[in-house]
């Protein structure tokens, strides 16, 4: 073997590369003409290196030590020809493109190389224009290779860390998940926490009643209200707000609350100015938050002689309606709660004379987007004659009855000289609970399906009492058909009491034909919390596949009272599962069934 014609060039850059870098080619034939030919017109496009060979084998030994980018090669040679040298590079030399020489005689053998894989075919004599236009679309091709390769490789990695980036956002989820199933059962205990502020039982009040009303606009507020009896004579009624909603506010509530003296630690009877000049000190030293204050009205009421005094720390006006109709706004005496450190407050002091009515509120009662200004329609509200004891409940529907987005607490105290029982109503009725609620969007999806003779029912997302008699009528109609059920709880978020107590129901109905599966920890720490024993019984946090096909729980139209009726049951099921759930949810059950007894 002898090399001819090895030439190197190093002018611009064409093809795939420059000269340092350009292609390497290899040119076979047994006629040296026609490789000075060839040569000449691969010279143009800036190779890197040429090697020019006499036949097949020299071919072979080339191929195996360098790395070729093109082969033009003669179909008939001694020793090993064209066709037997592709034959043999397919296994041992795969990545060359291939350009044969042939004449008219060999025509056939140039089609049959066409078949392995050349990539195009010269006749002979080669023409070197011919030969630079042929090599040249060659290296095309290698080049489009090259970028198709690069190109799905980066496709590849993109797709790697697109995945890599889906299994973290899938990890941060469920972290996110397991933390709002967290606070969720952290707000519902904050909720029995503040509820347990607010007053259980009127005082005993001769020649006087009152109306108490509260409502949060979610688990946790910021409104608080107390009616206390402070000593032999007096009698003190306070209302606060405080700025913002749900934790923050709640918790500022209760800040107020625990630093709330009526009386001086010997007994003496602080009047409302120093009550709130005092809290207003407190609270300045305690909380430095911007934005962090409460507007409250304290009245202090001498149940003997009627003589009342009334402070007010930017609350909205108290109202004093007389027997005859007559009304008196009575403003605030002094600014909000917690603004300024050295506030003063002055006081209002009226004399009640029988069925005087003082209403006193929080700015949830006014109608959203107005000044306070609304108050004289409350005033015309109390004046319509409408019976005391409904008129809290009256002024609360006409306040949410077009509410849309997060509504405000509602706090309402009505005070009247004269004969009556007194109330408290802190508990939302059955209608109440019902009502729709725009402010709390509800991310709830029952599914059923099954696997042969077994049944499904997949819940995701967080399952409030709305959808409970839909859960309980869907286990029912799958018992006709199927003897076993699963319930999967695997993308679970969050179940309310109404929703625990009827899937202990469930379970207990049938115990050896329903099972638990996928139970995330939040929810088995439901279970153990209240006492849920048979239920964790037919639980597990493992479980098998879930059916193929599946489809909605249909919801049937459910009227207040089953949907209170359903209510009240679940809760009954939850209280008497153990002395700590009856504390619990004993004061629910009372209020569901007196609103059940009420309803037509």
């Amino acid at each position: 073997m002898k090399d001819d014609q090895t030439e190197s060039h190093s002018t611009g850059t064409n093809g795939i590369g420059s000269a340092a870098s350009g292609p390497m080619f290899l040119v076979v034939d047994d006629d040296a003409m026609v490789r000075k030919i060839v040569s000449r017109g691969l010279a143009k496009l800036n190779p890197r290196h040429i090697f020019e060979v006499e036949d097949g084998l020299a071919a072979q030994e080339i191929l195996g030590q360098q790395q070729i980018d093109v082969v033009v090669t003669d179909v008939l040679m001694p020793n090993l020809t064209g066709l037997e040298l592709m034959e043999w590079a397919q296994e041992h030399a795969p990545d060359p493109l291939w350009i044969v020489l042939s004449g008219l005689e060999t025509f056939d053998a140039a089609v049959e190389a066409l078949h392995l894989g050349a990539f195009d075919y010269l006749s002979k004599p080669p023409e070197v224009q011919r030969v630079r236009v042929a090599v040249r679309n060659a290296l095309d091709q290698i080049e489009l290779v090259r970028e198709r390769a690069l190109l799905y490789a980066q496709i590849e990695l993109n797709n790697e860390q697109l995945a890599e980036k889906v299994d973290q956002l899938e990890r941060v989820c469920q972290v996110l998940e397991e933390q709002a199933a967290v606070i969720q059962s952290d707000l519902g205990r904050a909720e029995i926490i503040q509820r347990a502020l607010l007053p259980q039982e009127p005082p005993q009040m001769e020649g006087w009643c009152v109306e108490g009303f509260y409502r949060s606009g979610a688990k946790v507020g910021g409104d608080l209200y107390d009616v206390v009896q402070v000593d032999q004579d007096h009698v003190g009624l306070i209302v606060a707000d405080a700025a913002g909603h749900g934790v923050a506010a709640a918790m500022l509530s209760v800040l107020f609350k625990l630093r709330l003296d009526l009386t001086t630690g010997d007994g003496t009877l602080l009047m409302p100015k120093q009550v709130l000049s005092t809290l207003n000190r407190q609270l300045q030293a305690s909380v430095s938050a911007p934005g962090a204050f409460i507007t409250a009205a304290y009245v202090l009421v001498n149940r003997h002689t009627g003589w009342t005094r009334i402070a007010s720390a930017g609350h909205p006006p108290c109202i004093l309606v007389s027997a005859s109709a007559e009304v008196r706004m009575l403003e605030r005496t002094g600014p909000a709660l917690g603004l300024y450190a050295g506030a003063e407050y002055e006081e209002h002091k009226v004399l009640f004379d029988m069925d005087d009515r003082l209403l006193l509120y929080t700015d949830g009662v006014l109608a959203e987007g107005v000044d306070a200004s609304t108050s004289q329609d409350l005033a015309e509200v109390l004046c319509s004659g409408v019976d005391r004891c409904a008129l809290p409940s009256t002024l609360y529907r006409e306040a949410t009855q077009d509410a849309a987005g997060e509504r405000d607490d509602i706090t309402i105290i009505l005070l009247e000289r004269g004969e009556g029982e007194s109330h408290f109503d802190d508990t939302p009725t059955a209608e109440e609970r019902t009502a729709p609620q725009p402010a709390v969007p509800e991310h709830t999806a029952l599914m059923k399906g099954n696997i042969g003779e077994c049944a499904y029912i997949i819940v995701s997302g967080t399952l409030v009492w709305t959808s409970s008699q839909t859960f309980l009528d869907g286990t029912k109609n799958l018992f006709q058909d199927y003897s076993q059920l699963i319930i999967d709880l695997g993308a679970c978020e969050y179940l309310d009491s109404t929703c625990l107590g009827t899937l202990y129901e469930v379970v207990v109905s049938r115990p050896e034909s329903v099972s638990i599966q996928h139970m995330p920890e939040s929810i088995r720490a439901l279970f153990d919390e209240l006492s849920m024993s048979a239920v964790l019984d037919r639980a597990s946090s493992g479980g098998g596949p879930l059916p193929d096909e599946l489809e909605p729980l249909l919801e049937r139209e459910i009227d207040s009272v089953l949907q209170g009726e359903r209510m009240l049951t679940a809760h009954e099921t939850l209280a008497s599962l153990s002395p700590e759930n009856r504390d619990k949810f004993q004061g629910v059950v009372d209020s569901l069934r007196t609103d059940l007894e009420r309803q037509p």
